[in-house]
């Protein structure tokens, strides 16, 4: 029986970024089944030409609410899985059009797959960075069998917030059952920095974080080895943004 795959993408005032997530999905090998797009910024999304696989949700944004609300859209996307693959799709980071097929091939043989040593790069600087960590993938670069959901209701934080998910996801799920790689000879994912709009959980926001000693050249040539295929998107972006 053919997989069916669902993408989650939790998003809010970044326009930018979201424009760009929607390239790299229709670029894909293979397309998601259903694309749920939880959106809880102040200002609602408009969708002139949504994808066909794209199911918008919005989620008004309350008085309450904590400063980063992933675990909330996450707590709405759930239950409206019709897949049998998950995989999260950060809105303002770079997917290759091979990375759901990757994603999904592994996602055969294992509950949960996910690309370590996370890279970052910080557009606007140049700023790059590339993590040893070799326990966890980040939710960004993750994904996992719907049997995993239910397991999700026990690793949440308690007050709403979004601390640490995709370490406690892995911690609970992973070791056992899991499938950690890195895609250094063929490259699938990079963590997108300093685009305009609504700042994310992780570190890397701002230029301080690289230090003075992991700046790309004036020829962005990491950028260029990072996404061989796509840079020059974001070359252009670096333009705009001058």
């Amino acid at each position: 029986m053919k997989s069916m795959i669902t993408a989650i993408t939790p998003t809010g005032d970044r326009p930018l970024a979201f424009e760009l997530c929607q390239q790299w999905m229709a670029n894909q090998t293979r397309q998601p089944d259903q694309w749920l797009v939880i959106d809880d910024g102040k200002v609602a999304m408009e969708l002139e030409q949504p994808l066909p696989m794209m199911q918008y949700v919005r989620r008004e944004p309350q008085i309450d609410d904590p400063k980063h609300t992933l675990i909330l859209n996450m707590q709405i996307a759930l239950p409206l899985i019709t897949g049998n693959k998950v995989i999260v799709i950060e809105d303002d980071d770079y997917y290759a059009p091979s990375y759901i097929e990757e994603m999904s091939n592994r996602l055969d043989q294992h509950e949960i797959v996910g690309i370590m040593r996370a890279k970052y790069y910080h557009l606007p600087s140049g700023g790059y960075f590339q993590c040893d960590n070799t326990t966890h993938a980040s939710l960004a670069e993750t994904g996992f069998r719907v049997s995993v959901t239910p397991e999700f209701s026990e690793i949440w934080d308690g007050n709403g917030g979004s601390s640490l998910l995709d370490f406690r996801l892995w911690h609970k799920v992973g070791r056992a059952r899991g499938l950690l790689f890195i895609d250094i000879d063929n490259p699938l994912y990079l963590s997108i920095k300093g685009l305009p709009g609504r700042t994310g959980i992780g570190g890397g926001h701002t230029s301080d974080f690289y230090g003075s000693t992991n700046k790309d050249t004036a020829d962005r040539a990491i950028l260029r080895k990072w996404v061989p295929r796509d840079h020059q998107t974001y070359l252009n972006v670096i333009e705009n943004m001058k």
